[in-house]
């Protein structure tokens, strides 16, 4: 017994078996190890390879939304794309590469297709990146100013695809030389003068091959504004105003038994609602960011215009950048005059008055504020005066000669407490898609695209 106890009790050998014990675990540990800093430069490699891919993915995008804003008419760029699949974009190839480096150092590829996977579905993947409850039908025809693009940068075996949505700031559709889509249409016209034109116009006076539009359009007639332009508008002067006829206006709602006809049988005035005042607010937001030039015209204390400026435009020659220049037909501009209405939002103001001899061409703003024109003034391209107990007048001598159309987007009721435009002298107002494409497709580009709904997968 006392044997078995010693036995037991001897720890002779037990050091070596302990040791040997903590050798192997060391050495799996030491392995394991080794095995990891074996995969570690593997893992760090394609972590940088995939980040590479996804920056040729972006560099991509960006190739193609220069390729887009160069490309006026975007049913061009869809030619042979089907809804599902795309074609390759303008400004890339297949497998292009980044500037000055070669294909080892990765290549992207760029598809362009109309947002139109899975019809008008309700639910579709198109629908939910573009946000919009219909979608385009045609894989070949753009209605609704988006694109979609589908950009695969590849660098060895890695690869990352970014899909985004291109949207286009288009000018809503018009309707009129002369609209009034807004909440008011109040109008004081004085003498006969005046010419407001709805068929096309050429900036050169002849006649452009658009279809014509109606000389003035109202879009809200829940105040009588239509038949309040219609009161304006004596009888010699209704000769003055010319456009599409009636019978090409839809109707129900639309009834002109009475309508006021000039002698060429065009109606003076109609309403039309197609144009609405929302689309002008959402065009003018869109569009005022990318302003070229921006006026702050602040409500003065003592009355009077809030800025006053004279020949415009005459520093054009020496300065493109100069802000008297506000665009010429080679180089364009967004001009956004900026009034404010904080101190009596109830009454209107001049926020800008031009006099002298002036020009410009592009989109023209003035929110919040009446625009004043004396004296000789061109334009080509659109005016939107928009906001809160706005006014167009045109007054004074000179001849004025607006090409393309002018908007007044009243936003808030005022009855006839206020004026939406007050119309006399030489002015003319002629609607004309030359001078509207001059301007759109001039500014174009990038300033009018935007992108949104970036998805990585």
């Amino acid at each position: 017994m006392n044997g078995v106890r010693a036995i037991v009790r001897d720890e002779r050998g037990v050091a070596v078996v302990l040791g040997l014990v903590a050798l192997l675990a060391l050495t799996a540990l030491v392995l394991a190890f080794l095995g990891m800093s074996a995969f570690e430069p593997q893992i760090s490699a394609n972590l940088v390879a995939a980040s590479q891919a996804r920056y040729l993915a972006e560099a991509g995008i960006e190739a193609a939304f220069d390729g887009l804003a160069l490309n006026a008419d975007w049913n061009t760029a869809l030619t042979g794309a089907t809804c599902s699949t795309g074609v390759v974009a303008p400004g890339t190839t297949q497998n292009s590469t980044l500037p000055g480096l070669t294909s080892a150092s990765g290549s992207y590829t760029v598809l362009v297709r109309n947002d139109c996977f899975g019809g008008n579905a309700s639910i579709s993947a198109d629908t939910v990146i573009t946000g919009l409850a219909a979608l385009d039908a045609s894989p070949t025809i753009e209605t609704n100013s988006r694109l979609m693009l589908v950009s695969t940068g590849t660098i060895g075996n890695a690869t990352r695809t970014i899909k985004v949505v291109v949207k286009k700031i288009q000018l809503p559709t018009l309707n009129g030389a002369l609209t009034f889509p807004g909440l008011n249409s109040d109008i004081d016209f004085s003498g006969s003068s005046f010419t407001i034109r709805g068929q096309d116009t050429n900036v050169d006076l002849s006649n452009g091959p658009a279809a014509p539009v109606y000389g003035i359009a109202v879009g809200d007639n829940s105040n009588s504004n239509l038949s309040n332009v219609r009161t304006a508008l004596a009888n010699n002067q209704q000769n003055s105003v010319s456009g599409k006829d009636a019978s090409d206006d839809p109707s129900p709602p639309n009834t002109f038994t009475n309508g006021v006809r000039t002698a060429a049988g065009d109606y003076a005035a109609a309403f039309d609602n197609t144009l609405t005042s929302q689309a002008i607010t959402d065009f003018v937001n869109a569009v005022k960011g990318s302003a070229d030039l921006t006026v702050n015209a602040p409500k003065p204390s003592g009355g009077g215009a809030a800025v006053s400026l004279q020949n415009i435009g005459n520093s054009c020659a020496s300065s493109l950048t100069d802000s008297n220049c506000w665009g010429t037909d080679a180089n364009p501009k967004i001009v956004y005059v900026k009034g404010n209405t904080t101190t009596d939002p109830s009454t209107e103001y001049t926020a800008v008055k031009l006099t002298g001899s002036s020009s410009g061409t592009g989109i023209l703003i003035i929110e919040n504020g009446s625009f004043e024109v004396e004296g000789s003034f061109t334009w080509k391209g659109p005016i939107v005066v928009q906001g809160n107990n706005v006014k167009l007048r045109y007054a004074g001598g000179g001849d004025k000669n607006m090409f393309g159309s002018v908007i007044v987007n009243e936003l808030v009721p005022n009855g006839s407490t206020n004026l939406e435009a007050e119309i006399s002298g030489n002015a003319k107002i002629f609607y004309s898609t030359e001078a509207l494409a001059i301007a759109m497709n001039g500014i174009g580009g990038r300033r009018l695209m935007s992108l949104y709904n970036w998805q990585e997968q």
